[in-house]
């Protein structure tokens, strides 16, 4: 067989259609190679929980990857696209406890973008099957294939597997085994909520940056806020990490409409996870009320009705994998998992060096 009929012949299959796995599949289109992406949700965005992103300085990476026309539709997924870019934004730090200004660092151009929307977005022209949960994966020494088994008893066989199915990949567990792939669990909590907050405190936040902002307190508390579809800001401390994030601005006029996604962390080693409702919301408040205004009263303000996840964080640290003669990778958080605060402190210090 000649190398063009090889070519029109390479399959690639993909597991997992995120962000990542999608990015991964419109590049392969653009490059004429067949890719399948195989998805464990019944349909796209079916999981209710979302939270949106930065892109900072990967945007010409990103543009290469989707092609001309999603790269121009990118901007529809902004959290304001009424604001749209600045390349005079930055991204201010902030003391924690007292307020005060620490430091502004250049974003030209930063963009925040809605996790679900971009996904829709990315997704558009994509062969993407559903309702796939990875069972197995055979690799054959003799063979120039391998093989994704799901457990509905479908299989389906490529030239290339790209695990792109998160976290807790499958794909991971294969290459390297259970023990190996498993994530390393953190001495630290996060927690996360999505709300509303009176218009008050919401225009008093977005005066502070109309885009992110951080705090740092000398406590060691680490924190985020954001909004969806307006403005977000940073909440960071070494010991407690809060951020909150708007999740959507049905109006931009009615600032109480705006809905915020909040971020909490906190340092403990030992302590088993909270989960019942009282336990989580004692704990949040605990930390919330710590912080300088108005983001303590932003915190506070949302306790009482706000639905608050809580999870003990976790990482796994990056180790050579036998790629099965180049039949089988890992892309994105299947192959670096790390925390939101730690991959959004790498997006923003890389741009000073």
């Amino acid at each position: 067989m000649d190398e063009a009929n090889k070519s029109r012949d390479f399959q690639v299959l993909v597991v997992g259609a995120g962000s990542v796995g999608c990015i991964i599949a419109q590049r392969c289109k653009m490059l004429g190679i067949k890719c399948t992406l195989f998805e464990r949700e019944n349909y796209i965005n079916e999981r209710n929980r979302d939270w949106n992103f930065g892109i900072y300085h990967a945007k010409p990476q990103l543009d290469e990857c989707v092609g001309e026309d999603i790269s121009k539709r990118i901007t529809s997924n902004l959290v304001d696209p009424i604001r749209g870019l600045d390349d005079k934004s930055v991204f201010p730090m902030i003391h924690g406890q007292t307020g005060e200004m620490l430091k502004e660092i250049p974003t030209p151009n930063a963009m925040r973008l809605s996790r679900s929307k971009f996904r829709v977005l990315i997704a558009d022209g994509l062969h993407i099957q559903y309702s796939k949960r990875l069972r197995n994966v055979e690799c054959p020494h003799d063979s120039e294939t391998v093989t994704v088994l799901f457990e509905d008893n479908t299989s389906a066989t490529g030239n290339l597997l790209v695990g792109a199915d998160g976290a807790n990949s499958r794909v991971r567990e294969f290459l390297l085994g259970k023990e190996k792939a498993a994530l390393q669990p953190l001495a630290l909590f996060g927690c996360g909520a999505v709300e509303t907050l009176s218009a008050d405190i919401s225009r008093r936040i977005r005066e502070i940056n109309n885009l992110y902002i951080a705090a740092y307190h000398p406590e060691g508390a680490n924190g985020f806020m954001a909004r969806k579809h307006l403005p977000s800001l940073t909440l960071c401390r070494t010991a407690n990490n809060r951020h909150g994030v708007v999740h959507n601005v049905p109006d931009p006029d009615k600032p109480e409409t705006w809905q915020w996604m909040f971020s909490l962390t906190w340092p403990d080693k030992d302590s088993p996870t909270p989960t019942g409702a009282d336990e989580i919301r004692e704990k949040w408040l605990l930390h919330a009320k710590t912080l300088a205004e108005p983001f303590r009263s932003a915190y506070l303000e949302i306790a009482p009705s706000a639905t608050i996840w809580c999870d003990r964080l976790a990482e796994w640290r990056t180790e050579p994998w036998d790629n099965r003669n180049g039949r089988v990778t890992l892309a994105g958080d299947a192959a670096h998992p790390m925390t939101y605060r730690k991959s959004f402190q790498q997006a923003m210090f890389s741009y000073e060096g």
